[in-house]
């Protein structure tokens, strides 16, 4: 009985990652010429492929907090996300090189930027 009442307000949507970004002072120019490349070519690639639904880049208006820049992506459920980790990863190497080119990558980027953290959400679609 309780499982039913759970879903009373809301039907379940789709799985976001929420991944918090602070970009280091002045550097904003920099990270966001590595989004508008290298990271933009690799999530279309994984939309393309069906690995994604989509994603999305939010900006803060300021950037005083632990934060100032948030990047989405859309999976259609856990079990996909889940499913697909393998292939998703071949694609990404395809794109962004082996293990060791994304790792050096990612320290180059580390000067830069600097992630917060990463989340799973579910979308609620109210009723």
């Amino acid at each position: 009985p309780v499982m039913g009442q759970v879903h009373k307000y809301f039907s379940p949507g789709t799985i976001w990652t929420v991944t918090m970004i602070q970009m280091a002072p002045g550097m904003d120019q920099m990270y966001l010429q590595y989004l508008d490349t290298s990271f933009k070519k690799s999530e279309d690639a994984q939309v393309k492929a069906g690995f994604q639904k989509s994603y999305k880049i939010l900006r803060t208006l300021d950037d005083s907090g632990t934060w100032n820049l948030l990047i989405l992506r859309e999976y259609a459920s856990l079990a996909a996300v889940e499913a697909n980790v393998e292939k998703a990863d071949a694609l990404l190497q395809q794109s962004d090189g082996t293990d060791e080119a994304q790792m050096k990558g990612y320290v180059d980027r580390s000067k830069y930027r600097e992630v917060v953290s990463t989340k799973y959400a579910r979308e609620l679609i109210l009723k």
